[in-house]
């Protein structure tokens, strides 16, 4: 019987889990590893740090998604994958494969040294659902918290005004070397520069961060100090040896334009580079989008079937930044909204999205 392995629990996989519930494979064996029980939606993050959303509604259980599709669960950190002899390697053990599915994220970019307790780094999202616990405990002996939040991304830009909402006595400011939301139109970031205002959140542009050490963020022009800092700088592929791989600045796995990363195995999401795309923002619509074109390619492979889709993405998407309080803005091409309608919207779209 042959053997597909899905490497991670990423949207990708959770797609085909969702398929494979409604529709059971016979004679192959499926196996998913991961070393996160429950996969998150960062879509929905800025909201359950707000107290919108609980735990349980911006997250799958991956080993009980498995269960019902019967796919065997495997609990295990994956250290390398080795092309030439088709294993996946964990932390305790190898499993070869027939069939490869690469659906496991990214990690943190950071670009300088950190020697200090009370840091977040965003990826994985657990960290985040970990440190609003931190955070609540330390509040509740320090309402006026400093917290920092180190580039001017969107992940960072959300969890600045979720913090604000959860924390309303809270000192929240933004460091960045450039301005923020750079793949966003002018009315959207002139918006929010006002909504920062509005909220007392601070943003320090033109400066570069150096060193964090001991609860201070060393720039090029100042020091500042925090109670809890997050570092939102951008993303790297995960600390994994792809072993024979074609891999690019930042351990990012190339593919084709069908996901592919080897005549047997694919590949989605933040760990993949398109090379017909280049410059490609790693942003979760993408991953939600290649999701099915991953999951029926898979498909297709297995059945020796060679009419592959293609994933091409979309020059301008709609973009949601949750705004705190049930408001948001939305971003597309030139066109900007914000308000009640963007953030129902958005509750709409990911609520579904969550559904098994």
């Amino acid at each position: 019987m042959k053997r597909i392995i899905l490497a991670g629990g990423g949207h990708g996989h959770i797609n085909i889990l969702k398929n494979l519930i409604k529709n059971p494979i016979n004679n192959f064996e499926i196996i998913l590893i991961t070393d996160y029980k429950r996969q998150y939606y960062s879509g929905m993050l800025a909201a359950f740090i707000e107290g919108i959303y609980s735990e349980d509604d911006i997250s799958f259980d991956v080993a009980k998604l498995c269960k019902m599709a019967n796919v065997r669960y495997i609990e295990e950190k994956i250290t390398a994958i080795d092309k030439a002899n088709q294993k996946v390697v964990t932390k305790v053990n190898e499993y070869s494969y027939d069939y490869l599915s690469i659906n496991l994220g990214s990690s943190s970019k950071v670009n300088f040294p950190i020697d200090s307790p009370n840091i977040c780094l965003v990826k994985p999202i657990k960290n985040v659902v970990d440190a609003k616990v931190e955070i609540s405990s330390l509040a509740k002996t320090n309402p006026n918290l400093k917290i920092r939040f180190v580039g001017g991304g969107a992940s960072g830009i959300e969890l600045a005004l979720a913090f604000r909402s959860a924390f309303p006595k809270s000192d929240i400011s933004i460091i960045t070397s450039k301005d923020i939301l750079s793949n966003f139109n002018n009315h959207t970031k002139s918006k929010l520069e006002n909504i920062f205002k509005e909220k007392s959140i601070k943003i320090i542009k033109g400066e570069r961060v150096s060193l964090i050490k001991d609860k201070k963020i060393y720039t090029n022009k100042f020091i500042y100090d925090f109670d809890f800092a997050f570092v939102t700088t951008g993303f790297v592929g995960p600390h994994i040896n792809f072993d024979g791989f074609n891999t690019g600045c930042g351990n990012f796995l190339a593919v084709d334009e069908n996901l592919f990363a080897d005549k047997n195995v694919l590949a989605m999401g933040d760990v993949a580079n398109l090379k017909k795309y280049p410059s490609m923002t790693k942003a979760g619509v993408f991953a939600i989008r290649q999701a099915p074109v991953l999951c029926q390619n898979l498909l297709k492979l297995m059945k020796n079937q060679r009419n592959f889709i293609s994933y091409q993405p979309k020059k301008n998407y709609l973009q949601i930044i949750n705004c705190g309080d049930r408001t948001a803005l939305a971003n597309y091409g030139n066109f900007s909204l914000f308000g009640k309608l963007p953030w129902k919207l958005k509750d709409k779209i990911d609520r579904d999205y969550m559904k098994i």
